[in-house]
């Protein structure tokens, strides 16, 4: 007989109380932020991309239209060694280019690509028609398309029905949208100071996670100095609704840009200017203008514009998961209360083990 307390057995809760028990270290500890289907690519736009004479160094998705407006575009020039069956370039709409490269994968293109002298490694598979209307470039693979096909160079093509896409991109904004709000819901444990003539001091101690709010929503020509334990993970929430950083620096010490990310729960707008720009940034709601400068991490928003090169650092920092999880003040030693209730689940065991017996 299995003893039932308010719908959970007793073994059952003190596997729940022993994950109270453990909850301090998993909680300081985190596990990796579930990015969705973000994960992996250094910019991440639900709706269109519109970038032009620069590039990124890594992976590319998006959910409308990809249309570098001017000039040659690279991207994933850092991924060489990928082969066929990777995705370097993911497009939900059509793909409208003049040059430009890819780093080593494939392409998929869910409408219509024009694409003056491609540079493609491997395949690249389009549900809508394909067009090349120059004598040049080359594909490594093939062309696999699902409407019409018109090149003036040779490459090898092959007539197929649309496949499915590799991303959701409805269900990435819903979840990266769920994602942001929980990081604004989260009770900040570091400090933040400002001089008064154009300095933030961000200083947090935790070896785990470090939370920091910014109230202001401009910050040109402003330096940001963040301090954080080595392999600490940093969650920076900036309000306002339309945020912008034109010149400044953003540095950082002990932390890396690998584990800071910058979220912009409220942001319709989101503008950088002329500064390298260190953490990924999180606006699941804003329009991004870049203008030059870089930024050192993934970019993740609705539209994307500009001419700001893109850095491939993957976010690899570590948050609970869950709303509001008090892991500001959790620490890898029990507290007192949290003995009690593993006490109480062991306790559950025994009653269940004698009444099993009996």
């Amino acid at each position: 007989m299995r003893t039932v307390v308010n719908g959970i057995s007793a073994s059952g809760f003190s596997i729940l109380a022993v994950g109270f028990l453990l909850g301090g270290s998993f909680a300081a500890q985190g596990s990796v932020l579930p990015l969705s289907a973000a994960t992996g690519y250094n910019a991440f736009a639900f709706s269109n991309f519109t970038e032009y004479s620069t590039d990124s160094l890594g992976r590319i998705a998006v959910g409308g239209d990809f249309n570098p407006t001017s000039g040659g575009f690279t991207i994933a020039s850092q991924h060489g060694g990928d082969g066929a069956g990777t995705y370097d370039l993911v497009v939900g709409g059509n793909f409208t280019n003049i040059y430009g490269s890819v780093g080593g994968g494939d392409v998929f293109v869910g409408g219509n690509l024009t694409w003056n002298d491609p540079t493609l490694p491997h395949n690249v598979y389009v549900n809508g028609n394909f067009s090349n209307p120059a004598y040049g470039g080359t594909v490594g693979g093939a062309v696999y398309y699902g409407g019409t096909y018109s090149s003036l160079a040779s490459f090898n093509h092959v007539k197929e029905a649309p496949i499915p896409a590799p991303i959701d991109f409805l269900s990435a904004k819903t979840d990266l949208q769920s994602l942001s709000a929980n990081l604004v819901s989260q009770t900040a444990n570091g400090t933040v100071a400002y001089d008064g003539y154009g300095t933030y001091t961000l200083t947090g101690n935790s070896s785990a996670i470090n939370v920091f709010n910014l109230t202001d929503s401009t910050y040109n020509s402003r330096t940001i100095n963040i301090t954080a334990p080595a392999g600490s993970t940093v969650i920076v929430n900036v309000a306002g609704g339309a945020d912008s950083f034109n010149g400044g620096s953003i540095n950082l010490n002990g932390v890396t840009a690998n584990g800071v990310i910058f979220n912009f729960g409220s942001a319709t707008s989101l503008a950088l200017s002329s500064i390298a720009f260190n953490g990924t940034i999180l606006a699941p709601y804003a329009n991004f203008n870049g203008t030059w400068g870089q930024l050192n991490g993934q970019l993740i928003a609705n539209n994307i514009a500009g001419t700001t090169e893109l850095h491939d650092y993957l976010f690899t920092g570590a948050v609970p998961a869950g709303t509001q999880q008090g892991f500001t003040s959790q620490s890898a030693t029990p507290e007192p209360s949290t003995w009690m209730m593993l006490g109480g689940g062991l306790l559950l065991v025994g009653l269940a083990r004698l009444r099993k017996r009996s």
